[in-house]
């Protein structure tokens, strides 16, 4: 019986401890208790993502996000980091319509290569979020938003040293997205 006790003792504990952690972490301080999210995000980044109409890519990890829906003409709305595959990220790319499907080489011409990413800091990005250097592809994209405004979608991505234009296998990403009402 004494066993018993201790068996249900230490389930209470261990529950207790449990609890605990979590609530601990939900509490850093991480706006909407998101250890994503940086600081001075208005929203969460699934709703950003949604009216932006960009979800994130599957798989996509070590994310970074700041979101600004009220910003200013030219200021960045929505501004995520992550790490992502090759694969993935060719999909994603023909999927949201963001380049033309059967590309096979991101340094035609079409777009920007070399040192490519804003920096993380000035974007208010937060974490070991890395900078996109050289060798590196940015893919601009102008279009409308949900309400027909202008706004623009950067993507910059790093791409294979040996092979330019061509996304490393594991590739750093960062996402932007400008507002550019009233241009």
């Amino acid at each position: 019986m004494r066993r018993v006790w201790w068996a249900v003792g230490g389930g209470f504990a261990a529950a207790v401890l449990a609890v605990g952690g979590w609530l601990v972490a939900a509490d850093k301080g991480y706006p909407f208790a998101d250890a994503r999210a940086c600081e001075g995000s208005d929203v969460p980044l699934e709703q950003e993502l949604d009216v932006v109409g960009l979800p994130m890519p599957s798989g996509a990890r070590d994310v970074h996000y700041v979101t600004h829906p009220a910003a200013k003409d030219g200021d960045v709305e929505l501004a995520v980091a992550f790490r992502s595959t090759a694969r993935v990220m060719r999909a994603y790319l023909e999927q949201h319509k963001i380049v033309t499907t059967g590309f096979t080489h991101l340094a035609d011409g079409r777009f920007l290569t070399g040192d490519v990413g804003t920096p993380p800091a000035s974007l208010g990005l937060c974490g070991d979020v890395p900078e996109i250097h050289a060798p590196a592809v940015l893919v601009e994209q102008r279009r409308a938003d949900f309400g027909g405004e202008p706004e623009t979608v950067d993507i910059a991505l790093q791409t294979d040293p040996g092979r330019i234009g061509t996304l490393r296998p594991t590739t750093d990403v960062l996402l932007t997205v400008n507002r550019t009402r009233g241009t």
